[in-house]
């Protein structure tokens, strides 16, 4: 069954509220203090855990309960088409904090998919209903005007638009990510009958995914669903909504939603292929899916796209008489649904959020204990610690810089690989160990195949002291380094896994320990908590020891 001409129940609900919401300059001007200012609360819900609460504006949404998908406004048809999608449970846990448009930042397990099925109902549930009322509106101010009863009071109660037509952006990494939300799109709005998909041969042309090859070597679970299928990152397709047909690759002025990677929307943000920020001025649910991943190819495009979001554009071709009054006032940001997934947490993940997120219904964010990663290093380990002291966040990397070059003056034994998640961080230390003629080679993500081989030969043979290595490097590749005697962290990797992972590829057939330093300051809590779990992570920062050991069999 189709859910694009489903009837509405005319209830009271979530999508109803909204539209009808007004906001107040003092309300907003609370939307904008601080985080911490706000008013918190933290909750249990169910998958998705313990968490935390910033109240918005209005009633806390979670303290009214869990609603029924009944209460939700949505079709009885796209409720149908739903059914087979999501586990009843988790769907229920989803749909109880998404469908009342609180943001929310969530961290779904590997490998499953099913939160984008519920976040997926939730976009044409709203953009249908959008739609609807438009045409409704239009339809109704066409027949006062063709009657000679067309009122000043008819046309203000008619606002319904904002600046542009889509109101929708969905992010993700790769062309295989957006084709199964686009399957997931068709599921549900055409069921099990007959899919009716405009430009569909071309979008499975340009975004389906080879058959995944065999795998001879052995890899983690989570780097094969990394490397398999369709993995370009740059892309854009407008979607519209219309009553018996999904088209694909609309002009974007004509689309409901926005599906692309952060590369993609970039170039026509402020790159080569445009200026055309005035696109995503109207957007009202902004979704980012696997945070994780882009944070591995350019977190700047995701700072960017923020930046222009819900700006005012010069231009104006829309009807003036239908924009929203909370559009005209520059109130947009305050009605965005903003939806963050990401495997982890991070420290960027959490600015963007705490900073991008301004719903007046509320924030959600995870507040659950993390386990670590360290079961998982398979060798016996001797783990040095060192804090650096650091006032302030702008401060972190000169000081961590400064540490790193005092312990490296009397410490750098041959042998020892420099693992560096930031490539900012990674030019410094190079250009440092350039003036100061060291033995090194590197292995970065920009430095071309050969250069990689021949630096990866030269420390294994011993030629070259040192070899310093890039997170992202090492993320999209996965080579593992031979003739490793130490490892030294500049910082922990964003990713918790790859701690163990580097750990893991030294030789140990010595009968000494493998030895490894890590730099720490107050502000990697984040990800010590990924990597050495809650409860060590917190010892380790409440103390007041300089240095600390860990030593395990």
């Amino acid at each position: 069954m189709s859910v694009v001409g489903s009837s509405e129940s005319g209830a009271a609900d979530a999508f109803t509220e909204r539209f009808q919401y007004e906001l107040t300059n003092s309300a907003a001007d609370l939307l904008k203090l601080p985080k911490r200012q706000r008013t918190q609360r933290n909750h249990v819900l169910g998958s998705l855990g313990p968490v935390t609460e910033f109240v918005g504006t209005i009633e806390s949404p979670l303290g009214q309960g869990s609603s029924s998908v009944q209460d939700t406004g949505w079709s009885e048809g796209l409720l149908r088409n739903m059914e087979d999608e999501t586990d009843a449970v988790e769907r229920a846990d989803l749909i109880n904090v998404i469908s009342r448009y609180v943001d929310l930042y969530a961290h779904p397990a590997p490998k499953h998919y099913a939160y984008r099925t519920v976040y997926l109902a939730h976009i044409l549930n709203h953009v249908i209903r959008t739609r609807n009322l438009v045409i409704s509106n239009s339809r109704r101010l066409s027949l006062a005007t063709a009657k000679g009863e067309s009122t000043e009071d008819l046309i203000e109660a008619s606002r319904d638009q904002g600046f542009v037509r889509p109101t929708v952006l969905i992010l993700c990494p790769f062309k295989k990510d957006a084709f199964d939300i686009v399957e997931r799109l068709e599921r549900l709005i055409f069921g099990k009958n007959k899919v009716s998909t405009w430009s569909r041969d071309r979008f499975h042309s340009e975004f389906r995914s080879e058959p995944a090859p065999a795998f001879k070597s052995r890899m983690c679970e989570e780097y094969k669903e990394l490397i398999t299928g369709n993995n370009d990152d740059c892309f854009r397709v407008g979607i519209a909504i219309s009553k018996k047909v999904l088209k694909l690759f609309e002009a974007f002025d004509k689309s409901d939603i926005i599906l692309c990677s952060p590369l993609g929307l970039r170039m026509i943000l402020d790159g080569d292929a445009g200026k055309e920020s005035h696109l995503i001025s109207n957007i009202q649910i902004a979704v980012v899916d696997k945070a994780d991943i882009m944070l591995q190819q350019n977190w700047e495009h995701l700072t960017i796209i923020f930046s222009h979001m819900h700006t005012q554009p010069s231009k104006i071709e829309t009807d003036i008489s239908r924009v929203r009054q909370c559009y005209i006032d520059g109130f947009s940001k305050f009605y965005c649904q903003l939806l963050v997934f990401s495997r982890y947490e991070h420290e960027l993940f959490s600015a963007l959020v705490l900073e991008h997120s301004l719903n007046y219904c509320g924030l959600i964010i995870p507040n659950a204990h993390c386990d670590g990663t360290l079961e998982k290093i398979e060798i016996p380990l001797c783990q040095e610690l060192r804090r650096f002291a650091v006032s302030s966040p702008s401060e972190q990397a000169i000081a961590r810089f400064n540490c790193f070059k005092e312990y490296c003056a009397a410490n750098l034994l041959p042998g020892t690989c420099v693992v560096i998640p930031s490539y900012f961080d990674f030019v410094r230390v190079r250009n440092h160990f350039k003036r100061n003629e060291e033995s090194f080679v590197a292995c970065h993500e920009y430095a071309p195949k050969p250069k990689i081989l021949r630096a990866r030969d030269l420390f294994y043979h011993k030629h070259k002291k040192v070899v310093l290595v890039t997170e992202r490097y090492y993320y999209f590749k996965r080579k593992a380094l031979k003739g490793m005697a130490k490892i030294v962290f500049y910082q922990l990797p964003s990713h918790p896994d790859l701690y163990s992972e580097f750990i893991n590829m030294a030789n140990c057939e010595s009968a000494n320990r493998f030895s490894s330093v890590l730099f720490y300051c107050k502000y990697d809590r984040i990800r010590l908590q990924n990597t050495f779990g809650t409860d060590l992570a917190n010892s380790i920062l409440s103390s007041s020891k300089v240095v600390q050991v860990i030593v395990s069999e």
